[in-house]
């Protein structure tokens, strides 16, 4: 594990309010961390990249890259290439935006875009990317290198991704997830009982009752849905920190039913399309993710459910559970991406039975959320 040298101790305490809701909390005494974010999908391709932009309040933080990566494939495990301190600007309120990837800009390598002021933030030629040349997905932390500052409260960094798609044109985002502190012991703790909480639902955490989200899924024969998944180290599983995931796993699937104890989903007339799996304590349709991986809607349901929804999709739940090997994880942050690129990358239909036509891409990122409070992020 590759950390600065930064200490944490913290308590963590869970109640259940009435009503069976689940309440996380977190005391946290800090002493000497770094505020650490988590950028939970990046991909690296020919034609695909993904553009990070920091924001730093901290004058006197630097900004350390730690990227893991790994083909694209559900099993392999991530590399872990190390913690690269890429830039010191020696301001407050700094802003940098870097092509993760190293593709948007091969020619110039992986330094800073959009003409960025070297007099004011002297970057210079430092190289932010990946040092993977092949495609690849991974996630990202980055910190500030600081432990006398704002660290480990969320307060000195921000930050977002584009994931661009450069020969098409088509791309989403999504915000920089931070409610970790870093430090040596044991690093930046992610998920909803680790750092300063996931109050916002960003992880689906099993253990802690939040490992469901609903989601709307288009037909599968006009548009493709497909799940980023990162297992997350919340404290609770096999691996000490998110620095420790290179074998973290968690696995994935849909259901009708929000305790997921069937597998399956709801078409668009209200009938539940389902099979059971029990005793089994995750269906067949269930993928194992080990470190980072993308999957299919279509590859985590059963296929003759897949066969009854083809040309209408309907409405489920993403249900997170255990993994299979490494790591063991039963929290994940999930992205659902929905397009509709053809093989022309132009053109696609919309129902009813393709009557009405348009030029263009749909490209849509939506983050699954479930904080445990009804209303809010969970139904």
């Amino acid at each position: 594990m590759k950390t600065s040298n930064y200490y944490i101790s913290s308590h963590i305490l869970r109640a259940f309010a009435l009503g069976g809701l689940a309440a996380v909390g977190i005391i946290a005494h800090q002493a000497a961390s770094a505020d650490a974010m988590l950028f939970p999908v990046m991909t690296r391709s020919p034609s695909v990249t993904t553009i990070v932009s920091v924001v730093n309040k901290d004058p006197d933080g630097v900004v350390n890259v730690n990227y893991f990566t790994k083909p694209i494939d559900l099993s392999s495990p991530c590399i872990d290439e190390g913690v690269k301190q890429v830039a010191a600007s020696g301001r407050a309120n700094d802003m940098v935006s870097f092509d993760a990837g190293g593709v948007f800009l091969a020619g110039q390598g992986g330094g800073p875009l959009f003409n960025d002021p070297e007099r004011l933030a002297p970057y210079g030629a430092v190289d932010f990317s990946t040092t993977s040349t092949g495609p690849v997905r991974g996630f990202l932390i980055v910190d500030d290198g600081d432990d006398t500052s704002e660290g480990g409260t969320g307060a000195d960094l921000y930050g977002e991704a584009i994931m661009l798609e450069m020969t098409g044109g088509a791309a989403f985002g999504y915000r920089a997830f931070n409610p970790a502190q870093d430090s040596n012991t044991p690093g930046p703790i992610f998920g909803n009982g680790g750092g300063f909480g996931s109050f916002l639902g960003e992880v689906l955490d099993f253990g802690a009752g939040t490992g469901n989200a609903g989601v709307t899924l288009m037909p599968p024969s006009e548009w493709t849905t497909r799940f980023f998944v990162t297992p997350i180290a919340d404290g609770t599983g096999t691996a000490v920190s998110q620095r420790d995931c290179e074998t973290c796993s968690a696995s994935i699937y849909l259901s009708p039913d929000k305790a997921g104890t069937l597998a399956g989903m709801y078409d668009r007339d209200t009938v539940m399309r389902s099979e059971p799996f029990a005793p089994a304590p995750i269906p067949t349709s269930a993928r194992n993710i080990v470190c980072t991986g993308a999957v299919d809607m279509t590859e985590i349901l059963p296929q003759s459910i897949v066969n009854q929804i083809s040309t209408q999709g309907g409405w489920g739940y993403v249900q997170i559970r255990s993994g299979t090997s490494g790591n063991i994880e039963n929290s994940a942050t999930v992205l659902k991406l929905e397009y509709n690129l053809t093989s022309s990358g132009q053109t696609s239909t919309i129902s009813p039975d393709g009557a009405v036509s348009f030029t263009g891409t749909v490209n849509n990122g939506v983050f699954l959320r479930n904080s445990g409070t009804p209303g809010t992020s969970s139904f």
